[in-house]
């Protein structure tokens, strides 16, 4: 006989759980008082959404399933942010949150709150579990849906009286949906349609979303580009998808993307789309988004097909699979070679601008930092006008070196997502890119890297502002700057001393420099490669901005360029 705690961390072992991120409380005690030679090792954050934030990070920089745990009642809702952003980037979570005694439950006992109900809009799978027998079942169906198809979020809610519970344990469950049957008379129509639109096509582009990252797709795809070479670009999920120093490659595309990225996307007539999911950052405004294309859409969510624009071929599928599969049709087929089109979309007419205006220190700043990095870097952006410079910026050919909130956009995401990585790729270095607003979020998982002495290297770009508000209303609202101005921030270097972090601070004039002196360039390398802790505050001009942006509502093409 067993408690029902220790069935659940059995379970969880069974899927492969070696790391789990969580807050104790009442609820959700007997669990904790089970871990104990379970082979589980837990982290203690300092807050709840602190623990689903650094299990994304373990999850996006694995590609394994992130585990987050929470009590019931405040503990519980504290994830829910986590578990919305998880829905958004296809995070594979699996949330495990304490509930009140079954006999409680619908009493508004203390702590209850249905979380079944609170978070069933947003994920992918969740169950209240209702008896001891059912902990194997829930937790082997729970991974099986956060892992399959499109990865995403799942929670299971289990009262606190199955934990303490005790019942015979036959060993973990198992969960296998009935297969999907193949039609390889439709896959081979399809190839051929495919064919037919690339022979008609004089230009055309592929357009590469996170989609093929989280398939394992990538060798497929980079040889499949080879063999097409016409222009391609990558949305912010899909960066290092990509080899970036390819001839055909253009960079980011959408609201903060190249030039050269959206006026060919803006341009074609023949849209391969490969696992995006075509957010309004990506197409602008969605009645003038590629209006002269036709579109074949690689995607293994039919539910994203046909959103913004009607597609012409919808190739439905597993990347890993159906990449390789359309890749030796086109291999064998005779194509145009549209180098006069590649010409036009990779010259040099169209490359980027030099770094101009407010901005150019904190870009040099940044490609400083990014130019030292090694090549087992992983930079983790949080949410701002850092983390476009970042996107724009940094140049990485690993899949997941780029790691960002991006369908959300979760102020408060970069610290503990980096903790999460950390602590999966310890011998990486990882920098943490934040601004002065979305650092505050977080700021108490300070305490957790430093408990844990992990060698994160935190950036605040500090420009006192929220910025990226500050920019739309500079831009859209006739600078007014309502509630935008945090000039009275904390001395970060002080605060992150009193966590015993080592801390100091740039300023703009050591960007002024070029190349930089020798003691920034030193004090950088010392930053980068100290076993400890580090961060790093960069004064950033208050009203530097970031550019290309498409405003709202603009089509691609209609960029402006610093302060038109």
């Amino acid at each position: 006989m067993l408690k029902g705690a220790e069935i659940f961390l059995k379970c969880l072992r069974a899927e492969a759980v070696e790391l789990v991120f969580g807050y104790p409380g009442g609820a959700i005690m007997p669990l904790y008082d089970a871990l104990e030679g379970s082979g589980i090792r837990h982290i203690l954050t300092r807050h709840e959404q602190g623990a689903v934030f650094a299990a994304e990070g373990h999850a996006r920089a694995t590609g394994q399933v992130g585990v987050a745990i929470a009590t019931s009642g405040p503990g519980a809702t504290n994830l829910v942010t986590g578990i919305a952003d998880a829905k958004m980037d296809s995070v594979p979570l699996v949330c495990i949150t304490g509930q009140v005694r079954s006999a409680l439950i619908g009493t508004d006992a203390f702590q209850e709150t249905d979380v079944f109900g609170l978070t069933l809009s947003l994920t992918k799978w969740s169950r209240l579990v209702r008896s001891i027998d059912e902990i194997p079942s829930a937790i082997a169906e729970g991974f099986y849906w956060a892992r399959e198809g499109r990865p995403g979020p799942v929670v299971i809610d289990i009262p606190t009286d199955f934990l303490k519970a005790k019942a015979e344990f036959a060993g973990p469950a198992t969960f296998t949906p009935k297969p999907r049957p193949s039609d390889a008379k439709a896959e081979a129509k399809f190839a051929d349609e495919l064919i037919s639109l690339l022979s008609k096509a004089q230009r055309p582009v592929a357009l590469i979303g996170a989609g093929a990252k989280l398939s394992g797709a990538i060798a497929g795809l980079r040889s499949m580009l080879e063999d097409l070479n016409v222009p391609a670009f990558a949305t912010v999920h899909g960066l290092g998808a990509v080899d970036p120093d390819a001839p055909y490659y253009l960079g980011m595309v959408g609201m903060h993307g190249t030039r050269a990225a959206n006026m060919a996307l803006h341009e074609t007539d023949l849209l391969l789309i490969f696992g995006a999911r075509l957010d309004d950052r990506v197409t602008g405004d969605p009645t003038r988004f590629a209006p002269n294309a036709k579109i074949a859409h690689f995607e293994i969510d039919p539910a994203q097909l046909d959103r913004v624009r009607q597609c012409e071929l919808p190739i439905i599928g597993d990347l890993a699979q159906t990449i390789p599969a359309f890749h030796k049709r086109v291999k064998a087929a005779q194509l145009p070679n549209w180098a006069e089109w590649r010409a036009l979309a990779c010259g040099e007419d169209r490359a980027e601008l030099d770094p101009r205006g407010l901005a150019q220190s904190t870009i040099r700043f940044l490609d400083e930092l990014f130019g030292r990095l090694p090549e087992n870097s992983v930079v983790i952006a949080d949410v701002g006008q850092h983390q476009m410079w970042a996107a724009q910026r940094y140049r990485s050919g690993s899949p997941r070196g780029f790691i960002t909130s991006g369908g959300l956009g979760s102020m408060g995401f970069a610290l503990p997502a980096a903790v999460g990585v950390q602590l999966s790729k310890p011998d990486a270095t990882v920098l943490c890119v934040s601004g002065d607003g979305g650092f505050q979020m977080n700021i108490q998982e300070l305490a957790t890297v430093r408990r844990l002495n992990l060698p994160i290297k935190m950036v605040i770009v500090d420009n006192k502002y929220l910025g990226m508000v500050r920019q739309w209303q500079q831009l859209f609202y006739q600078r007014n700057y309502a509630e935008t101005d945090l000039s009275d921030n904390p001395d970060f270097v002080e605060i992150a001393k009193a966590y015993r972090i080592n801390a100091e601070r740039l300023n703009e004039e050591a960007m002024e420099e070029f190349p930089v002196s020798k003691q920034t360039g030193d004090s950088l390398e010392r930053f980068l490669k100290s076993r400890e802790p580090e961060l790093l505050v960069f004064d950033c001009a208050p009203e530097a901005n970031v550019y290309p942006m498409v405003p709202a509502g603009a089509a691609l093409s209609e960029m402006l360029f610093e302060e038109e």
